[in-house]
Order: C-alpha cells, then structure tokens, then sequence
C-alpha cells in the first residue's frame, strides 16, 4: 500500500506537479482514520506500506505515531519525504525500526538545491542525514536503509556527479535518478527530452556508473530510449494508492486530475477512483478490479509515447481511455516507461 497521509508541503519545488492539479484539497489524514486503513490493509494480506503521495508526509502531525502504529502491526515501513523535518525524527525513525527512509535531494550545491527546492535548506536535510546515521551507529542499526530520489532537468545536470559523493558520504546506499514531469503551468524549458540533453544525461549516466562499481551504492536510471520494455510498478507490487481521504486509486499517477505534458503531447489525466478504505476492505477493492489490472500486467494495452499518431489521436490526450477500450489509459504514463522512478 502506498499511504498519502497529507496534500500539504513545507517546500515549493519547481519541479512538483502538485502545482498541475485541478480543484486540489489541502488536507491531512486523521490518526483515527489512519488506523482504520493500517488495519484493514494488514487484514488485506499487505505487507509493506510506502508513506509518500501529492504531499509531504512528515507534516501530518501524527507522522511519527502513524509509522510506529504500521511498524506494530508488522508492516515494512518506508518513508519518503524532502528531509525538512528529519533532524528532529531521526532518532525516534531508528528507535521505532523504521525499515527505508527515501530522501530526495535535487540538488548538491547550495544555491542550485534552494532555487529548485524553494524554501529548502540543503544544509539542514545534511544535518538530518548526520543525526540519523549517529543514531544508528550509537544503537548499532542497520535500519533505516537510506535512499535518495534525484529528479533530472536541465538545471541539475551538472550535479549528478557530486550526488555520488555526497550519497557516499551521508551514508546514502541507493540513488534514484528520475526524469522531471512537466506539468501545466510548470517551468517551460528545463524537461530534459531534446537530444542534446538527452545526450548530455547519457554522458553523465555513463560516468556515474563507472565511478559507482568501486562504490557501496546502488543507481536506479531512467528510460532513455526503449519503449519495448513496460511495466506498472504498482501493478508489479500488488500495490494500491491509498489518498488522504481515504479514497483509492490505482496508482499516485491517476489519484488527481491534473495536466501534464508528456514527449510534447498535452494530456489530461484523471483520477479514477476504485474504492475507499475507509468502508471496505483493500482485498474486496482489488478483487472487483481484477479485470483492469489482468490487462496491466501482461501490458495488453497500446503503446503511446512511440505511436505514429501520438500528435493527432484523441485518445492520448487524456487517461479515459486507450484505443484498444482498456479504461483508464496507462499507455502513456512515464512510470509505465521507467521515464520517472515510481516510489511503490
């Protein structure tokens, strides 16, 4: 289960595309109902639960107590947030077991990280990292096992090298590297999609993954070119996407309307809402939807994004429905495509 626990953010970044949406609600999830989730998705047989979404997850101010609440029912617990809060939590994030703690850093210079992160302070989230690796040297723990998520424009393609070093040292294992989605009303011009950058990040790829081989790290790259390979993340995982409200959806991508602008064609997506886990069980909801997800995971669907007729076909401009009657339409969706990293 992926858990949105609040649609409000401590940060401003450029790159959001919570700024597309449409009629948007600024709301957090109350402890009471939260519970009533966790326990209906442990009696759903789920096993891992992800705490991100629309918002950022730590300034629900229940934060720490939901994620002991999912911990005590033995759940795997994963954390993604921006690294505001962390050197406050860091400590209570080992104590409680915290199983992954995912942190995006966009940027490893100073004045780039707070022009892309607005309202960020890099200096503070390095601190947080400090905290937390001190902790868990002092308690001998393993856990939380620290990740990054870098979203790629063109403003930071020059710090892709030094994110190496800096995860080294902040004791970060794994690097999430994930191209921008642009959004409507978002920054025109910094979507690395023209060749020229497209060269430019497979130049800067390539190094990275040289340098990593005599490194403790792990790089996770984007898609550049094949459109053969697809897979639905969440459809892999068995996973929901479980909003702030309680209402669920098949994925974070299809949980808001919103506009986006995906290979230079404008899309309307949808949400598409399947059930809610406040008044029925995520098993029932998963069952009753069988049919859609069959037809994910064995990829029985067009494929959009390298389609001929991509700029003049209705029905890739929006997430009703494909040409081939499959209802919503994922043939265009960049997680699908391993374009941008799906946090499941």
């Amino acid at each position: 289960m992926v858990l949105e626990v609040s649609t409000r953010c401590n940060l401003q970044c450029i790159h959001c595309f919570r700024y597309g949406a449409r009629g948007f609600r600024y709301i957090d999830m109350e402890f009471e109902e939260y519970k009533k989730i966790v326990d209906n998705a442990v009696e759903s047989g789920v096993k891992r639960v992800v705490f991100t979404g629309w918002g950022e997850p730590t300034v629900n101010r229940s934060i720490l107590d939901m994620l002991s609440y999912a911990k005590s029912r033995g759940l795997t617990t994963v954390l993604n947030t921006n690294g505001v809060r962390l050197r406050e939590i860091a400590p209570d994030l080992v104590k409680m077991g915290l199983d992954e703690l995912y942190v995006s850093i966009d940027a490893v210079d100073l004045d780039l990280y707070e022009k892309i992160r607005r309202l960020g302070d890099l200096s503070v989230v390095s601190k947080g990292l400090e905290i937390l690796f001190e902790v868990k040297k002092k308690l001998d723990s393993r856990k939380p096992i620290v990740k990054t998520i870098f979203t790629i424009t063109k403003l930071n393609l020059g710090n892709i090298q030094k994110l190496l070093d800096y995860a080294v040292e902040a004791n970060i294992i794994e690097i999430y590297l994930s191209l921008y989605i642009p959004y409507l009303g978002g920054l025109e011009g910094i979507s690395c999609e023209d060749e020229d950058c497209i060269r430019e990040l497979k130049e800067q790829l390539e190094k990275i993954a040289i340098r990593a081989i005599n490194m403790p790290i792990r790089i996770w790259s984007p898609n550049l070119s094949s459109y053969t390979s697809r897979l639905c993340p969440f459809i892999a995982n068995k996973a929901l996407f479980v909003r702030s409200d309680g209402k669920v959806t098949p994925c974070m991508y299809l949980a808001y309307n919103w506009v986006t602008k995906i290979r230079g064609v404008r899309r309307e997506i949808r949400e598409h809402i399947i059930g809610d886990a406040l008044r029925e069980k995520l098993s029932d909801i998963w069952r009753r939807n069988m049919g859609m997800y069959f037809k994910l995971y064995f990829n029985y669907m067009p494929s959009c994004i390298d389609c001929e007729l991509v700029n003049w076909c209705s029905y890739t401009i929006s997430s009703d429905i494909d040409c081939w009657g499959n209802s919503p339409n994922c043939a265009h969706c960049p997680y699908h495509y391993k374009f941008s990293y799906c946090p499941v």
